[in-house]
């Protein structure tokens, strides 16, 4: 491992300093993932930005191999950068699971799409970062210094409140959150630091106000409500311990043990209605949670057979997005991917645009569909449509032709069919690839025949 050498961009100093300190001191980082695009971005900045060692970093699609590293190598600290697909597995479970096996983990969940209770309930979970893909190497060089230590004086000392309140020293916490107030008097995490200091020091009403004053502070704050919830159901207040878990419920509405546990208080209070809309809702989050399971399973065996067998990636694919249902989303253009190819291999490029259509409707802005949908064009000889998509897919993503040697060369080639100048586009190619004859083959017969025009 060599010396870090510090990036020039702002900020970006401290973050890789972060990064290569916490390497240093014996940090490593795996990624549950089938996203090779994801991966390599990992590496550049572990490898090349940072110069780490290649034994720094550990990548898997299978999370059982994960878990057995983890078993392995209980002593070690780990970033652990968590794919939601990928997972194939209740999140909360496998979040927990991987906790018990190392308890130091730092966890970031990685997605295509999120919304506000999506993320409330990864963090509930226990995800300590999430990153919505894509994402630039700056911006994940920051969630992974954020994710392996606090950046900031106050951070620092929120951290440090923390760690005396793991260790037992109620007194010592109490001094570090008036400290933390004093920098920033309205700090939910403050009095949150404080109600835990007092509810170990057996200051129950102490903690309770501490926890109200945090609630009022920030309000979709979930912590200081789960504990007063906890507080008063020690207390046998199941009023206010309802109250607390109504507005738990409000913020982060998909967790279902605690609509069942909402559930479960209303009946016991003689609320019937109530209650049965609970366990109602509880039942179709269930189901959702089920169908999305099975979702992400198709998706798995249909990537499996991909490259063997194409009818079965076809029909697994199919039943993924089947099952997605009204719900489909950007995290579903890898299996309408994988359809697409899968059909256009047995010459069904019709049916591979219809299901690129399917996707595109939720999906607009999707330069990877627009290619493919121009891709299935091309091969069923409709030139002025594949130029069309293809044209729409640059417009979204100017870049497109620097993720690959062959989609280079493919949209070289759709432009060339439809009588334009495609010269651009094989020599990007060929740059990719100085060593491939048919891209010189083919940038130079571009140039002799737009030369001669």
């Amino acid at each position: 491992m060599g010396t870090y050498v510090a990036a020039s961009a702002p900020g970006q100093d401290t973050y890789g300093a972060t990064i290569f300190d916490y390497a240093l001191s014996g940090g490593k980082f795996a990624a549950l993932t089938d996203d090779t695009v994801f991966v390599e971005l990992i590496k550049s900045v572990l490898y090349h930005s940072m110069g780490l060692s290649k034994k720094s970093f550990h990548h898997f699609t299978r999370l059982d191999d994960l878990f057995e590293l983890l078993h392995e190598d209980r002593d070690a600290k780990f970033i652990i950068c968590l794919e939601r697909r990928a997972a194939e597995a209740d999140m909360s479970q496998v979040m927990e699971r991987i906790m018990r096996l190392c308890p130091g983990a730092g966890l970031i969940v990685l997605t295509q799409e999120v919304d506000q209770y999506t993320t409330a309930l990864l963090v509930e979970q226990g995800a300590h970062n999430i990153i919505t893909k894509p994402i630039s190497v700056a911006s994940f060089s920051e969630k992974l210094a954020f994710t392996i230590a606090p950046q900031g004086k106050l951070s620092k000392l929120i951290e440090k409140g923390k760690k005396l309140l793991e260790a037992g020293g109620w007194g010592e916490a109490l001094l570090v959150a008036e400290d933390i107030l004093q920098q920033k008097p309205d700090s939910a995490v403050g009095f949150m630091i404080k109600g835990d200091a007092y509810l170990g020091l057996d200051m129950t009403s102490r903690a309770e106000e501490m926890y109200q004053r945090a609630v009022k502070s920030a309000e979709l704050y979930l912590a200081p409500l789960k504990r007063l919830a906890a507080l008063y159901e020690q207390a046998g207040d199941a009023a206010k311990q309802l109250e607390c878990l109504r507005r738990l419920n409000e913020i982060s509405p998909l967790n279902t043990q605690r609509i069942l546990h909402i559930g479960e208080l209303e009946i016991a209070r003689g609320n019937t209605a109530v209650a049965e809309e609970m366990f109602r809702n509880v039942m179709q989050l269930a189901q959702r949670e089920a169908a999305e399971f099975l979702s992400n399973l198709s998706s798995r065996i249909a990537d499996i057979c991909a490259n063997r067998d194409p009818d079965m990636a076809i029909h697994y694919s199919k039943k993924a997005l089947d099952l997605r249902g009204d719900n489909i989303t950007a995290a579903d253009i890898a299996t309408v991917t994988i359809l697409g190819i899968s059909l256009r291999k047995q010459g069904k490029w019709r049916e591979a645009i219809a299901e690129y259509l399917r996707v595109l409707a939720v999906v607009p802005g999707s330069a990877t569909l627009l290619y493919n949908m121009a891709m299935a064009y091309s091969e069923g000889a409709e030139t002025n449509k594949a130029l069309k998509a293809v044209e729409k897919a640059l417009k979204l993503d100017p870049a497109l032709p620097s993720s690959g040697k062959n989609v280079a060369f493919n949209i070289g080639t759709i432009f060339q069919k439809a009588g334009r100048n495609g010269t651009d586009f094989f020599k990007k190619a060929y740059e990719l690839d100085p060593n491939d004859k048919m891209l010189w083959s083919a940038l130079k017969r571009s140039q002799a025949l737009h030369d001669n025009t």
